[in-house]
């Protein structure tokens, strides 16, 4: 079967912007991960590129790749790379609806799609509305509140004292950590508006209250109506205050905690409340003293992929196609070792010294120089997770030291 794959930010979203490093690296490393799955499930694969990353070479393992260098030419090249295709996987945000009009252009070809619905993703992508539904069926979730974004601080100020300090700032609709920001005092608050202003894609924003916990995720594979839990995650997040940026760094798969099997359940749950999500989904949980409490559901591939892979004894791409085109779930999942994940930040490397880092088995994403600090993708796989601790600091130091020779 042949089987396009696209992914946003590296296939040619932000062509006509300039290209964010650090998210660069997480969605390069997705697609660069699920195409050596369909290479290795015996599927031939082709792929989009933005054009500027094309004279760095990049080892991706399609048998085509075909670049993108504009907006306008980004739909043109996407509706070809669907038109040779017997099968799609897109990787995008699903905010400002990316996700959701990608896929809708993909259905009005009729190709078996390996993604969740259009309609499935809509109900979902509003934070808020997500939360009351969640809640309406007795699943657990935060403290969550919205403010329209040009109302008087004083709304927010009210919100804040009903729920209590520390709370989380957010926008209504986002991606990974992007506008977020904890607010221990009022007086952070104006910043962390402003903040929310700068990413929001909605007049709004959420006040959620900031419970104590270990962010994690769980990783499922669905069919439209039921839903598999593979793993439980940890994410590794730095969560700060407005003068600051959050970001999410990195996880470790699998994730071991007392925890997992309420994790499992509640996930299960929550991915099967929406009709139409398929394939690949991540939720995003807080493992809290009283029990998970959902944050997120995540209708596509999330960043775990690169380290649920590389410890998987199935082989992922395999089941989103039975998943999605046999209606098929696994049966009997089982995993070994343990894989570590973390981006890195590093200086602008010359041609060679990129290619260096190529043949790094560690490196899912390389440091494209693309600007003074460029961020790399690294994942190991240990048999447990001492070993795969021990596995990322030879590689990070391995890395450095190609750094060091500029």
């Amino acid at each position: 079967m042949k089987v396009a794959l696209f992914e946003y930010v590296s296939g040619g979203g932000f062509s006509d912007k300039n290209l964010p490093s650090n998210i660069l690296s997480e969605g390069y490393g997705m697609l660069c991960s699920a195409l050596s799955d369909f290479r290795d499930a015996g599927h031939q694969t082709d792929t989009l590129l933005d054009s500027r990353l094309a004279p760095f070479q990049p080892p991706l393992r399609a048998n085509e790749i075909h670049l993108v260098n504009s907006q306008e030419k980004l739909k043109t090249e996407f509706l070809n790379l669907l038109r040779h295709a017997d099968a799609h996987l897109l990787i995008a945000p699903e905010t400002e609806g990316i996700l959701s009009n990608f896929l809708r252009l993909s259905e009005e070809l009729s190709i078996d799609s390996l993604n969740c619905s259009a309609d499935s993703i809509n109900p979902i992508c509003n934070k808020l509305k997500l939360y009351k539904r969640l809640k309406e069926n007795g699943l657990p979730v935060p403290k969550t509140d919205e403010v329209v974004i040009d109302e008087d601080v004083k709304k927010g100020q009210k919100i804040i004292e009903n729920i209590g300090f520390p709370v989380i700032v957010k926008p209504k609709e986002g991606i990974g950590c992007q506008g977020l920001s904890i607010v221990k005092k009022f007086s952070q608050l104006p910043m962390a508006i402003n903040k929310v202003k700068e990413e929001a894609k909605t007049n709004t924003y959420l006040i959620q209250e900031f419970v104590k916990g270990i962010n994690a995720s769980v990783s499922l594979i669905a069919n439209g109506k039921k839903a598999i839990p593979l793993t439980l995650n940890l994410q590794i997040i730095n969560l700060n205050t407005p003068e600051k940026a959050s970001s999410y760094i990195g996880g470790i798969v699998p994730f071991d905690h007392e925890l997992k099997d309420e994790a499992f359940h509640v996930a299960k749950k929550a991915v099967e409340l929406f009709r139409g999500l398929r394939g690949y989904v991540g939720v995003d949980l807080i493992l809290s003293n009283s029990g998970p409490l959902l944050i997120e559901i995540n209708p596509r591939l999330t960043v775990s992929y690169v380290g649920l892979r590389r410890v998987s004894n199935l082989n992922l791409a395999k089941a989103m196609v039975k998943a999605c085109l046999c209606d098929e779930l696994p049966e009997g999942f089982d995993y070994s070792g343990c894989s570590i994940f973390s981006k890195e930040v590093l200086p602008r490397l010359g041609e060679n010294l990129l290619k260096r880092t190529y043949s790094m088995k560690e490196v899912v994403t390389p440091p494209f120089p693309l600007h003074d600090d460029n961020y790399a993708l690294l994942a190991t796989k240990g048999k447990d997770i001492e070993e795969a601790k021990t596995l990322f600091k030879k590689a990070r130091h391995k890395l450095r030291s190609i750094v060091e020779l500029r």
